[in-house]
């Protein structure tokens, strides 16, 4: 019944492909009243993937909400993977306020474009589209290594995600490719195809369930899809926010957002995060900060951040300490680049810092839109 509350009512079909070992429970007197399930995926910082878990579900009965048992799981779990060396956990939030009471915050988007095939470029010149099968995901898989280091929040993908892929697009009409280029795969893309009577006399619907490519590749990839532009074709796919590829890759148009979700991160270990995480190899300096951390004790003190070589060195400050202060949530979504300092100030997320210190922060956390082409 608590599985039902997670996936609706493919609960057999959801355990056929779970293992055991990816849920964590709380029970009290033999009746499990709060439930999650546990990925362990590296996640890409700037071209370096660093330890992370995901959380693609928690709940809990109807009955037993309000006691605080979601909560404690959630708190058991951050103690598990920081005994674990897991510096970081995602999760897409359906309850904002319940996540952020636990110390997440906002670290990144997924975001739906869609753009009429008549305005796709139409030459994919010099790169060369093949078909593939999902079947064997084995050279799918091997392109989205190469592409997947410069996705900053891309997850280092493993085995079942593919798995997972070609069961969500099976009783659909699908096409994969792999996108050639004169150095050899650039890219490739899995689509399904929908014949809509709406709007008259009828639209194609291209849904783009997953794609990627390397830098410059863009625009041959969008022309794959360009010629179902004489069967009224619409072109849906997700990416960052903005997305460059429907700016710059669409000449004569730009791509409508349709739709917009929010993912959150959490510090699990804040020093070990920041020490793993990649930094701009021109910027040096310190800054300190004193945070409190409830939920996850081992965070809570004054600390000091010298950047120096692209590396950093984070460790605790003697004696009085900063005046600068820094709330968990605010260096989450700081730390994947989604908000700067002048934002996470204005929202009470950071205070104190002198403007040498949110000039060093600026210049610090300065990086690509985070991105993960999955939701879940």
């Amino acid at each position: 019944m608590v599985v039902g509350l997670l996936v609706g009512a493919k609960v057999e079909e959801y355990l056929e492909r779970t293992e055991p070992g990816e849920f964590r429970v709380v029970e009290e007197d033999g009746e499990i009243v709060s439930l999650l399930r546990l990925y362990r995926q590296p996640q890409w910082w700037l071209g370096r993937a660093l330890p992370s878990a995901q959380v693609p579900h928690l709940a809990t009965p109807p009955q037993h909400r309000g006691a605080g048992h979601g909560a404690r799981l959630l708190a058991g779990l951050l103690e598990e993977l920081h005994g674990d060396g897991v510096p970081l956990v995602t999760l897409t939030p359906s309850n904002f306020p319940f996540y952020r009471g636990a110390g997440f915050e906002v670290a990144g988007a997924w975001t739906r474009y869609e753009v009429r095939a008549e305005h796709l470029p139409r030459s994919s010149a010099p790169y060369r589209a093949r078909p593939v099968s999902l079947d064997e995901p084995a050279e799918l898989a091997a392109v989205y290594a190469l592409v997947a280091p410069s996705r900053h929040g891309a997850f280092d993908r493993a085995e079942w995600f593919w798995r997972v892929l070609a069961r969500r697009v099976k009783d659909k009409t699908t096409a994969a490719f792999v996108l050639d280029g004169p150095d050899g795969p650039a890219g490739w893309a899995v689509a399904t195809l929908e014949f809509q009577p709406d709007p008259a006399p009828f639209q194609t619907r291209v849904e783009i369930a997953d794609w990627g490519c390397l830098p410059g590749a863009d625009a041959a990839l969008f022309a794959l899809f360009a010629g179902y532009a004489p069967m009224n074709g619409m072109v849906a796919w997700s990416g960052p926010d903005p997305d460059p590829a429907a700016i710059y890759a669409l000449q004569d148009h730009f791509a409508r957002l349709t739709d917009r979700w929010h993912w959150m991160l959490r510090l699990v270990d804040l020093p070990a995060a920041l020490q793993a995480r990649p930094w701009p190899a021109g910027v040096a300096g310190q800054v300190a900060f004193r945070v409190e951390d409830q939920v996850c004790p081992w965070n809570t003190g004054a600390w000091r951040l010298e950047l120096a070589g692209g590396e950093a060195q984070v460790g605790p400050v003697p004696g009085p300490g900063p005046g600068a202060t820094a709330d968990v949530r605010g260096l989450a979504s700081l730390f994947s680049g989604f908000t700067g300092p002048d934002d996470l100030i204005r929202a009470g997320l950071l205070a104190g810092f002198d403007p040498p210190a949110v000039e060093l922060l600026r210049a610090a956390f300065a990086s690509p839109r985070p991105w993960t082409a999955e939701i879940y």
